[in-house]
């Protein structure tokens, strides 16, 4: 018998916890919609799931931005299974909603080491009633990394 009096086996597993996360990569946006009056567009991207959110930096005048931001998530914590990531325009007042991809967890691909993370896609932005626009695409990646970690 083991430690705790369990099977030598079962107590290999013991020192290692499953760790599952889940990873957004912004990376960049083109051809975003002109949202001010003036003509210019100061975006930056809000990155939702559940109660948890991620936010990149906005930048003026720029409808050609370009982060490389990711985010992580830990999936264990996650209150909601779909993920938000939408772009905003900056404003004085209230922030203008430009467009929006959304994604299901469940279909998210999974990653588990050596594998390297997801290479990023291009994506049409939509509306909130989930239509594509005419103006807008948003480069990213979005996937599952699932490793094991030391305890104790």
């Amino acid at each position: 018998m083991g430690y705790w009096g369990r099977d030598k086996t079962a107590s290999t597993y013991d020192l290692v916890e499953p760790m599952n996360f889940l990873y957004v990569n912004v990376v960049k946006a083109t051809d975003l919609p002109v949202m001010d009056i003036s003509g210019s567009l100061d975006p930056y991207v809000e990155v939702k799931v559940g109660n948890y959110k991620g936010v990149t930096n906005h930048l003026e005048k720029n409808q050609h931005p370009e982060w490389h931001k990711v985010f992580a998530f830990s999936k264990e914590r996650l209150q909601s299974n779909l993920i938000e990531v939408t772009v905003k325009d900056k404003d004085i007042g209230k922030d203008d909603f430009v467009g929006r991809v959304m994604f299901d967890v469940v279909d998210v691909p999974v990653r588990m080491p050596p594998d390297s993370p997801l290479a990023p896609q291009w994506y049409k932005l939509e509306n909130k009633k989930g239509e594509k626009i005419s103006h807008g695409e948003l480069m990213l990646a979005v996937w599952t990394f699932f490793f094991f970690t030391n305890i104790g």
